[in-house]
């Protein structure tokens, strides 16, 4: 007797294949990442430091979404990477700025190039519609989630379980 692939009785779940298609990008975006020592959040900060000069820890946490204790530590290894500096805002002593260096905007658009290729591979099997339609479906759902309508993630009180009944 031959077992059912248990992807093959849930290939009508979006849910789960979106969960499962979501947990491969992430781990081979990650590996991308790795040949860098960066995690995913490192590279969020290098995205939001590319489009200017300069920004305080508290408005990259505000941007980002980013709880301010995690970003100490974010920030504090992107500058052990040499990746990103800090410095004083002259304009108010008591904060921080934080810029990407020459060498963290050489090591992002490296990264940025790696993260493409391993894109492309990964979206292969689809033809250039597909692809597209994927990323604007994706773009349409991401607008609908907390995190694309800059809101905190809350669990939805009106969403039920089902409990497994104890025998």
């Amino acid at each position: 007797m031959e077992i059912e692939r248990p992807v093959d009785s849930l290939a009508d779940n979006a849910g789960f294949l979106l969960s499962r298609v979501g947990t491969a990008v992430q781990a081979g975006f990650k590996e991308v990442l790795a040949g860098w020592d960066i995690r995913p959040l490192h590279y969020l900060i290098l995205i939001a430091l590319t489009t200017r000069q300069s920004a305080s820890q508290q408005e990259l946490c505000r941007a980002l979404r980013v709880d301010s204790g995690n970003m100490v530590e974010l920030i504090d290894t992107l500058e052990k990477l040499g990746y990103a500096g800090r410095r004083r805002d002259p304009g108010d002593r008591r904060r921080y700025l934080v810029a990407l260096t020459a060498e963290g905007r050489a090591a992002y658009a490296a990264m940025t190039e790696a993260a493409g290729h391993y894109n492309a591979r990964f979206l292969a099997p689809l033809d250039r519609a597909e692809q597209e339609a994927l990323v604007a479906a994706l773009s349409k759902l991401y607008l609908t989630t907390p995190e694309g309508q800059g809101r905190p993630f809350r669990p939805d009180p009106t969403a039920t379980t089902v409990k497994k009944e104890q025998s």
